[in-house]
């Protein structure tokens, strides 16, 4: 279902994915497409299980979404809660007197590891940085631990899933909690 499509209707669209024998709902959406992500939710009525990706951290989910995002899962880089303790969160919290999310602690990382690439490269040449940071060994510490990259190029970490689940922290009545 194209929820960017003009003619996106989230009632239609999920009663049409149950009846064609849906068992779960992933909501495939960006920062564009969020208010036709929390139509689906909504449409949705916690009848079919929720998954969705990392523009779904959003409290906007939470706020509007409410009861009916209850039990939904969504992946992200890094959450606060899995190591509310670690000195980066610590620092972080007394630097801006408030939490982080994975879009700070990414920056972070990458901020980390371009420095570091570029220390190694000796130039600020694209293709001597880009090797430097394939090269075997190369990891430096970020804020999630060690930062290293696969040959693709992409990082070599895991996802981290959270469920939207009762709770006052946010404020809405419900929070983005790790999974167990």
């Amino acid at each position: 279902i194209d929820v960017s499509s003009p003619s996106f209707n989230a009632t239609k669209s999920v009663n049409e994915a149950r009846q064609q024998g849906a068992h779960v709902l992933i909501v495939a959406s960006n920062t564009a497409t969020l208010d036709q992500a929390l139509a689906v939710n909504a449409a949705n009525q916690t009848q079919l299980p929720l998954l969705g990706g990392d523009s779904l951290y959003n409290p906007k989910l939470l706020e509007v979404g409410g009861e009916n995002a209850k039990g939904m899962v969504v992946a992200v880089p890094w959450v606060l809660l899995s190591d509310p303790n670690s000195s980066f969160a610590r620092s972080s919290r007394q630097l801006w007197g408030g939490d982080v999310n994975w879009r700070t602690v990414m920056s972070y990382d990458a901020t980390q590891a371009l420095a570091q690439g570029l220390q190694r490269a000796g130039s600020t040449s694209r293709d001597a940085l880009v090797a430097a940071m394939h090269s075997s060994g190369f990891s430096v510490e970020g804020a999630t631990g060690a930062v290293r990259f696969l040959p693709s190029g992409d990082r070599n970490q895991a996802m981290q899933l959270v469920v939207v689940s009762p709770g006052q922290r946010s404020g809405y009545g419900y929070d983005f909690v790790p999974a167990p």
